[in-house]
C-alpha cells in the first residue's frame, strides 16, 4: 500500500507542473492576443484618423472651391448688375423720349423769362429721371437746350390739330404734351364743343404716330375781368375730364394732367397766386408747377405701360445731338 501511495505521488506532482506550464502558456497567449489587438485598434485608429483628416482636407478643398467659385458667381452677378445698361433703373428703362408739346402761347411760355415757359423745368425733370430726352417740332424757341416744339400764340384747338398735320408725320414723337383751349376761352368760340375736338385731335395723334401716349392738360384758372371767364374754363375742364373717362374705359394710352385747383392738389397745382397780370399766362412759379405736373404724368403712364420705343425715323435720341443732324424739321 505505502509502494501505491509512493507510485501515485510523483504522477501527481508532474500532473501539476503539467497543469502550471498550461497556465502559464495560456496566460502567455493571451497576453500576445491582448497585444495584437491594441496594435490592431492602433492601426485601425490611425488608418481612420488619417482618412479622417484626408475626408476633412477634401472637405476643405471643396469648400474652398464651393467658397471660391461662389465669390466668382458673386462678383460676376455685380459686374453684370453694373454693366447691365447705362440707364437700368430709369423709367421705362431708359426708353429714349422724342416729346412734342402742343398749344398756343402758354405751350410756348409767353411772359417767362428766357420764353421757356414749363419746357425746361419738364425736360430737366425727363433728364433727371435718366431717360434721353429730345423735344421736337417745326419751332425753336426759348432760351434752353432743345428747345423745338410746335405751338402758335392765340390758336384755338382745331388750329394747333392742323399745324399737327404736317409735323406728325415726320417727326413721329412718342410722347405728346398739350395744353390748349385757353383761346376759345378768350375767343368765346365753340366752347361746347371743345371737348369733342380735343378727342378729334387726340385720336388723330395716337393714329398717327402709333407707338406714342398723349398727356392731355386740364386749363389753368383764369383771372380776366376779375374771373368772369372762369365758369367757361369750369366747363371745358369738366369736358376734358368726361373724355378722359371715356379714353380710360376704351383703353387709349392718355394721361390727364390736372392743373386746376378745383380738383385739389395742394400748392403744387397752380394757384390763382401763380397767374401774371394778364389773367391767363402764369408766373415763373406757375409754368414751373406746370413742369413738374406734366414731368409726374410721363412717370405715370410709365407706370402704366404706355412708353413705347419711338418709331425710327432717322432722329436722334438726344435733343441737342440733333442740331447737327441733317434730317431737321422745317422751321416757321
Amino acid at each position: 500500500m505505502a509502494a501505491t501511495l509512493a507510485e501515485k505521488s510523483p504522477r501527481t506532482w508532474s500532473s501539476r507542473l503539467s497543469f502550471l506550464h498550461t497556465k502559464r502558456a495560456l496566460a502567455a497567449l493571451s497576453l500576445l492576443v491582448t497585444v495584437a489587438i491594441i496594435l490592431i485598434a492602433l492601426a485601425a485608429t490611425h488608418t481612420i484618423g488619417s482618412s479622417s483628416s484626408s475626408t476633412s482636407k477634401q472637405a476643405e478643398s471643396n469648400n474652398s472651391t464651393n467658397s471660391s467659385s461662389s465669390t466668382d458667381s458673386g462678383q460676376a452677378n455685380s459686374t453684370t448688375s453694373q454693366t447691365s445698361g447705362e440707364y437700368a433703373g430709369s423709367i421705362a428703362d431708359g426708353t429714349p423720349l422724342r416729346v412734342m408739346c402742343l398749344g398756343a402761347s402758354i405751350v410756348k411760355g409767353e411772359t417767362s423769362p428766357g420764353t421757356v415757359g414749363f419746357r425746361k423745368v419738364l425736360r430737366d425733370d425727363l433728364v433727371g429721371f435718366g431717360v434721353p430726352v429730345n423735344m421736337v417740332g417745326s419751332v425753336r424757341l426759348g432760351d434752353m437746350i432743345d428747345n423745338d416744339l410746335e405751338a402758335y400764340g392765340g390758336n384755338l384747338i382745331t388750329q394747333i390739330h392742323d399745324h399737327a398735320t404736317h409735323i406728325v408725320p415726320e417727326a413721329l414723337p412718342n410722347v405728346f404734351v398739350i395744353n390748349v383751349g385757353t383761346n376759345n376761352i378768350l375767343q368765346n368760340i365753340d366752347i361746347d364743343k371743345t371737348g369733342e375736338q380735343m378727342e378729334d385731335f387726340i385720336d388723330y395723334l395716337l393714329e398717327t404716330s402709333p407707338r406714342s401716349f398723349v398727356i392731355m392738360s386740364t386749363l389753368l384758372t383764369n383771372n380776366v375781368s376779375g374771373g368772369a371767364l372762369e365758369p367757361n374754363v369750369l366747363d371745358i375742364n369738366g369736358q376734358y375730364r368726361s373724355l378722359m373717362t371715356r379714353f380710360e374705359n376704351s383703353g387709349k394710352p392718355v394721361v390727364l394732367a390736372e392743373m386746376h385747383p378745383s380738383e385739389g392738389g395742394g400748392d403744387e397745382v397752380p394757384q390763382l397766386a401763380d397767374i401774371g397780370p394778364d389773367g391767363s399766362h402764369p408766373l415763373v412759379s406757375g409754368y414751373e408747377k406746370m413742369g413738374h405736373i406734366f414731368s409726374q404724368a410721363v412717370k405715370t403712364a410709365d407706370s402704366k405701360g404706355m412708353i413705347q420705343i419711338a418709331t425710327d425715323n432717322g432722329y436722334p435720341d438726344d435733343g441737342e445731338a440733333e442740331r447737327s443732324s441733317t434730317k431737321r424739321l422745317r422751321h416757321r
